[in-house]
């Protein structure tokens, strides 16, 4: 009889799964800043390569803290939708 109620466990399980995805629920708009591009460094003929080389690792520097970022707050969101299907999108916190 233990088998029974595991079937029943599981079907209750993918039941309430099936029941919050068929309630639609509706994501905010990505934040602006995390659709932002981070441009290469410019390139100048007269730098020396080491500066340019710099300046490259400094913009992949910021689009790492950015990415880091972005993920943060969607890490945040999806745990507040876990809670309350209509929570409201966390704020950003912009460096």
């Amino acid at each position: 009889m233990t088998g029974c109620g595991t079937i029943k466990a599981r079907l209750e399980q993918a039941g309430a799964q099936k029941g919050r995805a068929a309630a639609g629920v509706q994501l905010a708009p990505w934040p602006d800043y995390c659709r932002e591009i981070v441009d290469h460094a410019l390139l100048n003929k007269t730098d020396d390569v080491r500066v340019l080389l710099r300046r490259e690792r400094q913009r992949l520097s910021k689009a790492n803290a950015k990415l880091v970022l972005c993920a943060q707050y969607y890490d945040k969101y999806a745990e507040l939708l876990s809670v309350n299907q209509n929570a409201k999108a966390p704020s950003i916190s912009l460096p």
